[in-house]
């Protein structure tokens, strides 16, 4: 995992440029009384304006006006306006529509007799026409209201865009969101359902939202278009198979879950089939054609009926000891934590003898870069790993109530060990002790870079939240909407996370019957933030080792300021071994690899604290190549490849 870092878009500007040109007032002369007022006035000053002029020119008892030669003289005799001034449909005095040459036909009927009084109300007549013509036009294209009122003004009155990264980064909504800069993805709508919402700090942005001025859907930047919202609804979406998808908002009594219709056939689980009817489905039903269409990835526990290796019975037998010892256990882990706590907070582990190997690097490494372990409690699942975790120097509970019903050895079922990995975090955070939970996997790099004093910061933009996840890097509906990883994680105890993983533990036969730990969990903090505002955050990375190439060469070379190494994302705990020697991040001498205490030479029958340390802990990482195509701190092109077409790493 990198360090986080919080980062910030190019800067918008603060106001959006005019979307629609400025326009005095929205007052139209309709009133009939104020328009003869208007219409007299306009008269008087023309009749001045022409006397004047006429007598200065010497023509004021000539035998033509000066407003003669205003027109243009036919063939006929027929006095016509000058050209440029006879086309368009303009809107009437009175607000209707009439064709401009039908109108001059009938008004210029005797035009020749008209006396100078007559044309120039003509005139003044014609240019006011002209003049609401285009105060209309004006008032038709800025006036349109982007929904109609009558049918949507109680759910939407205007909308604006926003940078997805500038909406992101001001909010900070916790998920994991991938970057929306320059790609089609870029921007994201608000919707406004009151116009009290809309901005008011730009009276021309205010306009487009409700508006449509020609120009599209107006832009601004997220705190402007935020600024009057009492309250937000955040929807994220995407279109998982990149199906022909629509969404459709409806008013309606507010729901916060998101219903999910497929054409398909829900009995014999069909691919989208576009001749079926849309029905409702689960929102983990494959929509793609590849192998995961028609499969769903979300399904209900078979039923107890089904014998007593049904999950549901499984569980409840497991719930037994737990309820019946939870007293006894908390009472016996009080004075653990009160002993080990560092600023009311903890670092847990759990493991088995199949994993044992990972536990005793973790301690190793750690020990040979500094690193005090006097505030970790390690839960092992069997007597073996309790006295490696010992010999280690670690603290440890054997929880023997719950524990000993858990298989030895690296588990062939994934969701039976994370039984275990439910109860080791529940406990410490009844007793109301801040908890970093880690997988054996992981790796802490220096001092100066204390994991757990990073989440402990409390001038930290992550202090606001109650649970902190390394990104798993899994996108696909299994983990949506999070991707967080359960196997390194901060959780502070307050009672949203001491329900949620009470819900974790009543929620067991999920995680056998869908055999992920992981996946059941963040179904659950999705659940939970929404239904009791649990702050959920997922860091920006923790899933880089095969997927980020760039990132991993500046690791190596250490170039980069990272805190821990999680060796996720890798298949068994072989692979692990030998992606970590590779890396320059094993300490584990080979004869304290898988072997019980008892069974490591160099320590005869000795059981006192840390006395595996030195026959178990090199002083210097053991590197050696196994696979060219995966990060080493060396090169190792002379080695396979362990992907097919895998390219050196080097």
């Amino acid at each position: 995992m990198g360090k986080e870092i919080f980062n910030t878009m190019t800067s918008l500007p603060l106001r959006s440029a005019p979307t629609f040109p400025q326009r005095q007032s929205n007052e139209r002369p309709r009133n009939p009384e104020a328009l003869h007022i208007i219409v007299v006035s306009v008269r008087a000053t023309f009749v001045f304006l022409l006397c004047v002029s006429s007598y200065l020119a010497g023509s004021i008892f000539g035998h033509h006006s000066s407003l003669d030669s205003y027109y243009s003289i036919d063939v006929d005799g027929r006095r016509r306006p000058p050209p440029g001034t006879s086309s368009g449909v303009i809107l009437s005095l009175n607000g209707k529509a009439s064709d401009v040459s039908k109108k001059r036909s009938r008004d210029d009927v005797g035009c020749n007799n008209m006396t100078d009084e007559r044309r120039i109300d003509f005139h003044v007549r014609r240019e006011l026409e002209r003049h609401v013509h285009r105060m209309e036009n004006a008032e038709s294209s800025s006036r349109r209201r982007r929904f109609p009122s009558s049918s949507m003004g109680k759910s939407f009155n205007g909308v604006i865009r926003v940078k997805k990264d500038d909406i992101n980064d001001l909010l900070d909504f916790g998920n994991p969101a991938s970057r929306g800069g320059g790609t089609p993805e870029e921007d994201a709508l608000v919707f406004y359902q009151r116009e009290g919402a809309f901005p008011c700090s730009d009276v021309l942005l205010r306009h487009a939202v409700e508006y449509d001025d020609g120009m599209g859907i107006p832009l601004t930047d997220s705190e402007t278009a935020t600024e009057n919202c009492d309250s937000l609804n955040v929807i994220f979406t995407g279109n998982p198979g990149q199906t022909r998808q629509c969404t459709a908002i409806v008013p309606n009594f507010e729901s916060y879950h998101v219903q999910r219709w497929m054409k398909v056939d829900t009995v014999r689980t069909t691919p989208i089939k576009p001749e079926l009817p849309l029905v409702p489905v689960s929102r983990g039903y494959g929509a793609g054609r590849g192998g995961t269409a028609g499969r769903g990835h979300f399904y209900s526990p078979p039923s107890p009926s089904d014998g007593k290796l049904s999950p549901v019975k499984r569980h409840w037998s497991r719930l037994l000891p737990f309820f019946q010892n939870i007293d006894s256990i908390l009472e016996d882990l009080s004075a653990i934590l009160k002993r080990i706590a560092r600023n009311n907070a903890v670092v847990v582990l759990t493991c088995n003898m199949g994993q044992s190997a990972l536990l005793v690097n973790f301690a190793c490494s750690a020990r040979r870069r500094g690193f005090d372990l006097g505030n970790i409690l390690v839960f092992p699942s069997d007597v073996e790993t309790k006295e490696l975790a010992e010999g280690l120097g670690l603290t440890t509970y054997y929880d023997v109530k719950n524990m000993d019903i858990l298989p030895k050895g690296e588990a062939r079922r994934y969701g039976a060990m994370m039984y275990a990995k439910v109860l080791c975090v529940l406990y410490p955070l009844l007793l109301g002790y801040d908890v970093l939970f880690q997988d054996v996997d992981v790796v802490w790099l220096t001092p100066d870079r204390d994991p757990l004093q990073f989440f402990q910061d409390e001038s930290s933009k992550l202090s606001r939240f109650d649970v902190i996840f390394q990104h798993d890097g899994a996108n696909s509906i299994r983990y949506a909407p999070y991707s967080a990883n359960s196997g390194f994680y901060y959780a502070r105890a307050n009672k949203k996370t001491q329900y949620l993983f009470t819900s974790l533990l009543y929620h067991s036969d999920l995680i056998m019957t869908w055999d992920s730990h992981q996946q059941v969990l963040v179904q659950l903090l999705s659940e939970h933030s929404s239904l009791f505002g649990l702050n959920v955050k997922v860091l920006s990375r923790g899933y880089h080792y095969h997927r980020k190439h760039p990132f991993m060469m500046k690791f190596v070379k250490g170039e980069t300021e990272s805190y821990i190494f999680h060796m996720s994302w890798t298949k068994n705990k072989n692979d692990k071994v030998f992606f970590l020697r590779q890396l320059g991040e094993w300490y584990v001498t080979d004869k304290c690899i898988d072997k019980p205490m008892a069974k490591i030479s160099g320590i005869g029958s000795s059981s006192r604290n840390e006395a595996l340390l030195l026959p178990c802990c090199a002083t210097e990482p053991i590197f050696s190549c196994h696979y060219r195509d995966k990060p080493s701190k060396l090169p190792c092109k002379s080695s396979a490849s362990i992907d097919p077409s895998g390219r050196s790493f080097w």
